[in-house]
């Protein structure tokens, strides 16, 4: 029996093996779909939570391309896309901070630039503006338009030339720009890239007013020592002839004794003059005003040239259309102004082939609340190229006229300096041969 052996045979229905084979198989797919759908639905969830704020982030990003940096990306996680969200916020929160510095400095620059009263202008390399303010502005239009821009080319040449220069040689460039009467300086900088020229800053500054003053400061001098000279001479000459000996008699001792008299109280009267006209320009213009009425003030000026007005031919008189009016003035340095302006007009009226007319006239207008009193005479009139100047220290209108000696060339400088002390303005109208007319214009609001 142990040599036999046994087999044993187990069996079932195929029919039964297929429907387990389907039940097996539908499991496997009812799990397969069910693990497709728990996986899809999880998927979407993590898709959904990561995507939105990325989506959302893609938004702010864009605002934040086009200038508008208020936008902010919502954090709904504390993973790394909520990380990268608050990254992203901070970023956008700077660089609102830096663009908004950079607006403030460059409306800063750009204020100082408008309100500079030197020109600013910014040239390419190829010499093309870039940049300028309005004095700078005004310079290019006052060239462009000037007589001497006969191509009309768009700077000055000399510029032109300090921009090659300053290209080749890298150095600062200073340099006068003339044209008219105008007169400018130049200042050339180079702007550096690295190693490389970017463009050039020109400060353009506005010399006419400087130059003009220094030509007034220099014929300032020459005139005083043009003034001076004369009596100086005349006190040096006359003093030396008593010495030697030459006035033999008392007669012309004390006749040269008069002169040299004479010609010592011009001198004071030309130092007194001048130290009166700096205090004044200096500010130092004290005013001791009353109330007075003018007819009578006026009345009184100008019957102390009524001798004058005889020795010289001329018919002096008043004329007032408010007798009654008073007014608040200095008296000392009204009559002051009043003494040289009927003073000048008598001078210059005065002929001995007829009869020169010199009138002081006073009105009140009191809807343009205005005092005027005018100086009118018939004399020989004032050039029309003069008068802008005709207020200026030692100026004289007739350069061939010799003042007499009682002038010291800077009446109407101290004049015009009163009057406007009084917040008035003098003014002068004239033609040659016909006469002229000063007019001094007060303000009735002011009389306090």
């Amino acid at each position: 029996m142990d040599g036999d052996i046994s087999t044993v045979y187990v069996y079932r229905s195929y029919e039964d093996i297929l429907k387990v084979t389907g039940q097996v198989t539908r499991t496997l797919i009812i799990s397969g779909i069910v693990a497709i759908l728990a996986t899809s639905i999880l998927s979407f969830i993590l898709s959904s939570r990561m995507a939105y704020p990325l989506r959302e982030m893609k938004k702010v990003a864009i605002a934040v391309s086009k200038g508008n940096f208020d936008n902010r990306v919502p954090t709904y996680t504390h993973d790394e896309v909520g990380d990268l969200g608050i990254a992203f916020n901070k970023m956008a929160q700077q660089l609102k901070y830096n663009i908004s510095a950079l607006r403030q400095e460059k409306e800063q620059l750009s204020n100082i630039l408008v309100g500079m009263a030197d020109g600013v202008i910014k040239f390419n390399i190829d010499k093309t503006i870039i940049l300028s303010n309005p004095p700078a502005e005004q310079f290019l239009h006052d060239w462009f338009f000037s007589t001497e821009n006969e191509d009309k080319v768009l700077i000055p040449p000399n510029l032109d030339q300090m921009l090659t220069n300053i290209l080749e040689a890298r150095e600062e460039q200073v340099g006068e720009i003339v044209f008219g009467d105008q007169t400018y300086v130049a200042i050339l900088t180079l702007l550096y890239n690295g190693d490389d020229i970017r463009s050039i800053v020109t400060v353009i500054r506005d010399m006419t007013e400087e130059k003009r003053l220094e030509k007034m400061k220099a014929d300032f001098v020459n005139n005083v020592s043009h003034e001076l000279r004369t009596p100086i001479s005349m006190l040096q000459g006359y003093s030396e002839a008593i010495i030697d000996g030459v006035a033999q008699t008392d007669e012309e001792v004390r006749e040269f004794a008069q002169i040299i008299y004479d010609e010592s109280l011009r001198i004071g009267r030309l130092v007194n003059d001048m130290l009166d006209l700096a205090r004044m320009e200096a500010g130092f213009n004290q005013l001791e005003k009353e109330r007075l009425q003018v007819t009578p003030f006026l009345d009184k000026v100008v019957s102390n040239f009524e001798v004058l007005a005889k020795e010289n031919n001329v018919k002096l008189r008043l004329v007032t259309d408010n007798p009654d009016l008073e007014y608040t003035f200095d008296p000392d340095r009204m009559e002051q102004v009043l003494v040289n302006l009927v003073m000048n007009a008598i001078r210059h009226t005065g002929r001995e082939d007829y009869e020169g007319v010199v009138e002081v006239h006073e009105t009140a207008d009191f809807q343009a609340d205005e005092l005027m009193i005018k100086i009118i005479d018939n004399g020989s009139g004032i050039p029309e190229e003069d008068l802008p100047f005709l207020f200026e220290r030692f100026y004289k209108a007739d350069k061939a006229r010799t003042r007499g000696k009682t002038g010291t060339g800077i009446g109407l400088a101290i004049v015009k300096n009163i009057v406007e002390a009084h917040n008035g303005k003098i003014t002068v109208e004239s033609h040659l041969g016909i006469g002229s007319t000063f007019i001094v214009t007060l303000p009735l609001s002011t009389d306090i």
